[in-house]
């Protein structure tokens, strides 16, 4: 069984002195297919260099992460695009709107979303989202380029029943990350799995961040990495009673068609 982390952030600094050895330890753990959005256009040129390294195993989004969306600049659709042509890219991502940390006002959120939402278009790209207490606007913003987008993905979904129904309908991918092993505010997301069809499910670290609160023996610096991914994958496959193996195999296949692997 060959599991497949659908966000693992290797451009953060608490990398920087060993990634190399954190992929070969999540290969070694049987995470063998990892994909890395772009938070911001500068860190593109270095994601390549390591999708570089590791070409079957590594793939790429291009985008701008709302935190950063005052960064869109005139000329950035126009470098994102070519940037978006290379043959590790496999989405348009990171983009969405984040109404939790509000590091930007809503409406230069909004209008990097929209923007970088027809690049997804116009590349024929899965969009790799990010939703966090933003629906009233996420949503018709989505909704309305919905009909002329590739097949995309809810990261790190936290959301509601209602919400989950709705970007379900809209025919998205649901990423579920170690949020579900926290026991103060996992267990409303945990509670919803069993409603995401195992066709649409993906599985995700989210690494460095959501490291899963209930593992045994945590590492000493807190800092969450690709092969606990196994981990994640055991806490999903006993709420829904299925076994790892086989739910292993259908979120590695969902990666593979999301992403055009």
């Amino acid at each position: 069984m060959l599991l497949a982390d659908s966000c693992f952030n290797f451009t953060h600094d608490s990398f920087k002195n060993d990634l190399d050895s954190v992929i070969d330890d999540s290969i070694s753990s049987n995470v063998e297919f990892l994909f890395c959005p772009a938070s911001r256009e500068i860190e593109i040129e270095d994601i390549f260099k390591t999708c570089k390294k590791f070409p079957k195993n590594i793939f790429a989004g291009v985008g701008i992460h709302p935190h950063y969306s005052s960064e869109l600049k005139p000329g950035t659709h126009k470098n994102l695009k070519q940037y978006a042509s290379h043959n590790s890219v496999k989405a348009i991502g990171e983009i969405g709107l984040d109404y939790f940390r509000n590091f930007q006002s809503h409406e230069i959120q909004k209008k990097c979303f929209e923007t970088l939402l027809e690049l997804a278009v116009e590349t024929k790209l899965p969009a790799f989202l990010h939703h966090r207490d933003a629906f009233s606007d996420f949503y018709p913003i989505l909704n309305n380029a919905i009909d002329h987008l590739s097949p995309s993905i809810v990261h790190c979904f936290t959301g509601t029943k209602e919400e989950l129904k709705s970007f379900l309908d809209l025919g998205l991918y649901i990423g579920i990350t170690g949020w579900i092993c926290d026991p103060k505010r996992g267990n409303e997301v945990k509670s919803l799995l069993k409603y995401i069809p195992t066709d649409r499910m993906l599985i995700e670290t989210d690494a460095p961040y959501l490291l899963p609160k209930d593992l045994k023996t945590k590492p000493k610096n807190n800092r969450n990495e690709p092969k606990y991914l196994n981990h994640i994958l055991s806490v999903i496959a006993k709420e829904l009673d299925i076994s790892e193996d086989k739910l292993g195999n259908l979120t590695t296949n969902n990666f593979k068609v999301l992403f055009k692997i």
